[in-house]
């Protein structure tokens, strides 16, 4: 790493590789992450395990019975599934798909746990507020859902609201006008959402060589679940399934793989925690791996796949450019708009966090246009801040995500103007040390600790008691609930990677001991 990016991230030369004697502690950690990581990124979820759950082999018996106790074990004492935050559109979406998925069975606690979601949806018909973030192809996949609930007998008092049927339509005149279920398009991300028009062999036809439908594994079992002989006639699916259920996994992910997302985020932050260099060993064959999933056109979450997207693309670019790699950062022009970037194709509206991750990226972008992108994006970002102090972004439901790493971004460009972004966050600490929207988490309190550090050595001084606090929090809570890290993430559904969030509260552990000198 340059001493430019030294500077930038606020490390001195001793945290980058010239360390002396990395500590051992420091090293067990990164190898612990390392080891356990990369094995299952990404918490199983509800929504998609519903799908596994409808799931039939040839002779009538259930695909994989063994889900049905822990999904019901899930269920909220509201009567919902789902993350466990309260977000309307992830509560209606995968409760509605889990009733559809255990209606009809025969065993009673399914039908009582039927019945409590029944009441759950009547009750909370009005959750879906226009203004919060949606869920991935939700405006698409709920009316589909509800169509099929009416078709089987399940009486909800449910209908679309008309700002979804807008969005809906406003959705689909996106996509390409001539069979969105023929080529490869984002839209097979959410295959579900098509399942009652569905031309089953065409859609089979655009199955991935690892036997996925976009690695998305609730589409995967949706296609499966219009095939009655699907473990016959489509044996790489099968198995893509049952690698992702085999014991001890209780369900499916909200995406698999995701490879590039796990390892470009994860050595993102451990760049900036200062843990990179000095474990260059261990993380190199992450860095190799990036590498060689770097498409003509850009990076997806995973290198399976041949989506691009401007988030992956620019955090890739990021974290090899930093690492000393020599990236075409030009690629990161295709997706730029008249006032922003957007994330990929056919979308709706922009995201926040992948806007600040090409304005960090913009070092690799070729000069001539570097200042073009930087002005643009900064226009836009201090154009869309709340309340003169915090952002919301389309991919993350907690309001500390985007806000933590436009303090950590902007501050290189228009520190002045986040002095208000400081003490916003200091004024939301929790009496426990922590941070959290919804409830105290470790992903929030994390994200903004390492956000305070970075700016108390590269802005100006930031108190240290709220920063203890804030560690000692973080080292109280080690590791995840019963339920697993509280879902943040915007997919399908609500979903928590990991890897990724152990890799941050690490990364702003060790930043704040090197800048404190406090284990």
């Amino acid at each position: 790493m340059t001493e430019q990016y030294r500077r930038e991230l606020g490390l001195s030369p001793n945290d980058n590789g010239d360390r002396g004697v990395v500590p051992e502690d420091e090293r067990r950690a990164v190898a612990r992450l390392i080891e356990r990581g990369l094995s299952r990124p990404l918490q199983a979820t509800d929504y998609d395990t519903s799908w596994a759950l409808r799931l039939s082999n040839a002779n009538g018996t259930p695909a994989y019975p063994r889900l049905l106790g822990p999904l019901l074990d899930r269920q909220r004492e509201d009567g919902s599934w789902g993350g466990q935050i309260h977000h309307g559109h992830d509560r209606l979406l995968t409760t509605l798909a889990v009733v559809i998925a255990i209606s009809g069975l025969a065993d009673p606690r399914a039908e009582e746990s039927r019945d409590a979601g029944v009441l759950y949806l009547r009750r909370h018909s009005e959750d879906l507020d226009p203004e919060t973030d949606r869920t991935i192809g939700f405006e698409l996949i709920f009316p589909a859902l509800l169509e099929e609930a009416a078709e089987i007998g399940l009486d909800l008092p449910l209908a679309a609201p008309r700002h979804l049927e807008r969005e809906r339509e406003a959705k689909l005149n996106l996509l390409p006008k001539d069979g969105i279920l023929t080529s490869h398009t984002t839209a097979l991300f959410s295959l579900e959402a098509f399942r009652p028009n569905l031309d089953v062999e065409e859609a089979a036809g655009l199955l991935l060589d690892n036997g996925s439908m976009a690695n998305s594994p609730s589409a995967t079992a949706c296609l499966l679940g219009q095939i009655p002989d699907w473990r016959d006639r489509l044996p790489r699916s099968a198995a893509y399934l049952d690698a992702l259920l085999a014991p001890p996994a209780s369900g499916l992910p909200a995406a698999h793989p995701c490879d590039v997302f796990v390892r470009a985020w994860t050595l993102y932050y451990m760049q900036h925690g200062g843990l990179f260099e000095a474990n260059r060993d261990l993380l190199e064959p992450y860095l190799e791996h990036l590498w060689g999933s770097v498409w003509p056109k850009g990076v997806g979450f995973a290198s399976t796949s041949g989506f691009v997207d401007s988030d992956d693309t620019a955090m890739t670019m990021l974290v090899l450019h930093r690492a000393g790699y020599e990236v075409d950062g030009s690629l990161l022009l295709a997706f730029e708009e008249d006032r922003w970037f957007s994330v990929h194709k056919h979308e709706s509206n922009p995201s926040v966090s992948a806007n600040l991750h090409i304005l960090e990226a913009s070092p690799v972008i070729p000069e001539k246009d570097r200042g073009r992108v930087r002005e643009k994006i900064l226009a836009h970002l201090f154009a869309i801040r709340r309340g003169g102090a915090y952002w919301r972004d389309k991919w993350h439901a907690s309001v500390y995500y985007p806000t933590t790493r436009a303090l950590a971004i902007l501050s290189r460009y228009e520190r002045s103007r986040l002095e208000p972004t400081v003490e916003w966050l200091l004024a939301n600490q929790r009496s426990d040390g922590s941070w959290g929207e919804h409830m105290p988490t470790t992903e929030e309190t994390s994200l903004v600790l390492l956000s305070l550090l970075q700016y108390h050595r590269t802005a100006r001084p930031v108190p240290k008691e709220p920063m203890r606090r804030a560690a000692a929090y973080l080292l109280a809570a080690d590791g995840p609930t019963d339920r697993g890290f509280p879902e943040l993430w915007i997919g399908k559904s609500l979903y928590a990677p990991i890897f990724v969030i152990e890799a941050v509260r690490l990364s702003a552990l060790t930043l704040y001991k090197d800048t404190f000198g406090e284990a």
